[in-house]
């Protein structure tokens, strides 16, 4: 079977989880090994220059401005339906299906339907869009793959779509191992109590109520460091406003941008608790990361999250400012719960490993085909 695995969506560090969630698995297939599957990669140069080999998977790459939507649109419905009509199966990653493609069967993964669910959160040009190209490519894909079972019933119930075509494949953990060679960037935080928020600043990230929340966190741990880490969005300069006002001295709130996979590995093992408050996802990968590193996670009780952590960390609302200040402040007052939890989220973090996500991708892609 000659599967052809598009990730043209993929500009590298642009779109968030979905990256990783993509190279993840295809690595993860690759080490899992099958005879009867031959993939190949299918992006920018890019991606295969951030992404050295994707796991020795063949790859085709593509020529030209990655960062710009229509050319990568247009190379989609152009070339890509050109280069993939002699494979059996083309997966599409990114969500969208292009306007002309081979006539073979199509699997698509969609990371959630927040567009449809939150449209306030994109541009206007983005809405028409996606509320045009996400529907028709969910009813045009013979398979629809989600990370998350949450996803998938959203989809089944706003689409009407047969429960058989729609197949969870889960995100999975970074096999990645801290190593001791610590980053400057983490050595130079010190020893002090320390939570981190990894997330672009999107308005639907919610890093206001971690904010919000923070004089009483510092009230009860004066000591206490915040990072945010991840790109800069479309909230980053009333964050960065905030910031200076709740902290002018600049020593309980740190952002460091996007960081390198390994410094954010470093930091998550080094962190004593992970806040992740965002009121959207349709996996949350940054909350299994903290559990497959052993670090305890207080996250926001809505969408996929819960069936993530399940109940390996602390749930509270996004809104709930109080909330989130005694969660937290009582985490770190409280070594043993935090050593109980980091216990219950190793074990939890297993579930969802390369092998088991690698081996349900290809169940997908047998029953497509077959």
């Amino acid at each position: 079977m000659k599967v052809a695995a598009n990730l043209a969506f993929v500009v590298p560090g642009g779109v968030g989880g979905s990256e990783e969630y993509s190279v993840r698995l295809l690595r993860a297939l690759a080490a899992l090994g099958s005879d009867d599957v031959d993939v190949t990669v299918i992006g920018s140069q890019q991606l295969f220059a951030e992404h050295a080999k994707l796991g020795g998977h063949a790859c085709l790459p593509f020529r030209g401005p990655v960062h710009r939507r229509p050319y990568r649109i247009a190379v989609e419905s152009t070339w890509l339906a050109h280069a993939t009509r002699d494979f059996d199966l083309v997966h599409h990653f990114g969500g969208r299906i292009p306007a002309r493609r081979p006539d073979i069967p199509t699997v698509l993964t969609v990371h959630d339907i927040q567009p449809l669910d939150m449209p306030e959160n994109f541009s206007t040009l983005k809405q028409r869009y996606l509320a045009y190209a996400l529907p028709r490519a969910i009813r045009g894909a013979d398979v629809v793959v989600t990370p998350s079972a949450w996803v998938r019933g959203g989809i089944i119930d706003r689409f009407d779509l047969d429960p058989a075509r729609v197949r969870v494949v889960s995100s999975t953990s970074d096999p990645g191992v801290v190593n001791g060679a610590v980053h400057p960037a983490v050595a130079a935080l010190g020893d002090r109590p320390l939570i981190i928020y990894p997330a672009v600043s999107h308005p639907h990230k919610n890093h206001r109520v971690l904010l919000d929340a923070l004089p009483a966190i510092i009230d009860a741990h004066p000591d206490v460091l915040v990072v945010f880490t991840g790109g800069r969005g479309r909230c980053a300069e009333p964050l960065d406003a905030t910031s200076r006002a709740i902290d002018p001295a600049g020593r309980h709130i740190r952002h460091l941008g996007r960081v390198e996979a390994a410094t954010l590995a470093e930091l998550t093992a080094r962190a004593d608790v992970m806040a992740f408050p965002s009121r959207y996802e349709g996996f949350g990968l940054p909350v299994l990361e903290a559990m497959h590193r052993g670090t305890p996670v207080v996250a926001a009780n809505t969408t996929a999250i819960p069936e993530v952590l399940g109940d390996a960390g602390v749930l509270v609302d996004p809104g709930d400012v109080d909330g989130w200040a005694q969660a937290l402040s009582g985490l770190l007052a409280d070594d043993v719960r935090r050593a109980e939890l980091a216990v219950a989220g190793t074990a939890r973090a297993e579930a969802y490993s390369p092998a088991s996500s690698a081996a349900a991708l290809l169940g997908v892609w047998r029953d497509a085909v077959g």
